[in-house]
């Protein structure tokens, strides 16, 4: 029986871990849903204006990509970062009860352009790299971090990584509720 200890595997902090594996489950739930479904539905606006369930899917990468980049260059930058505090909490559970509201809002400007065509099995393609990008930054990240504020949400602020993990949660659920009812539309 080999009892070497391998000092350089880092493991990812449990609870990101435990929100990290939640949003994974969700994600691969959704897609696998929606697998079987024609391409020319999951790119069918259902009015003017409105994103098609692709389109939606890809601003829910978009979100993903742009919070992991923020999070990296935040990281790099560590002399700029503030703890968390209350404010922030409150902020965050502001933002929380928006998403589970079921309002709509619009896209910030940055994660609003969706390409008009696109495929699932592409979305799900650089959906997979962008979850193994955030897995990495929140495996890499340090310990002393954990309580510092390295994203900033457009209407909600400062967050820490915890409370972005749930940001990215709640964001999740706020769309798939919405491609679940566009699905229900297109289909009947």
């Amino acid at each position: 029986m080999n009892t070497a200890v391998f000092s350089h595997i880092q493991l990812m902090n449990h609870r990101l871990e435990a929100q990290y594996l939640k949003l994974e489950e969700s994600r691969n739930r959704l897609l696998d849903e929606l697998e079987g479904l024609d391409e020319e539905l999951l790119n069918m606006t259902p009015a003017e204006g409105k994103w098609s369930i692709n389109q939606i899917i890809a601003h829910l990468v978009q979100v993903e990509q742009v919070t992991n980049s923020y999070i990296q260059r935040k990281v790099q930058k560590q002399e700029t970062l503030g703890y968390a505090s209350i404010r922030h909490a409150f902020r965050s559970l502001l933002l929380k009860l928006a998403l589970n509201s079921g309002m709509k809002f619009k896209a910030p400007e940055m994660v609003a352009s969706v390409p008009e065509q696109s495929t699932l099995p592409d979305l799900r393609t650089q959906w997979d790299n962008c979850r193994f990008r955030l897995e990495d930054t929140l495996t890499e990240l340090p310990q002393e971090l954990m309580d510092k504020c390295l994203f900033r949400h457009p209407y909600a602020g400062p967050l820490s990584i915890t409370q972005t993990m749930s940001f990215l949660q709640d964001h999740f659920h706020h769309h798939a509720r919405q491609i679940t009812q566009l699905r229900q539309q297109l289909l009947n």
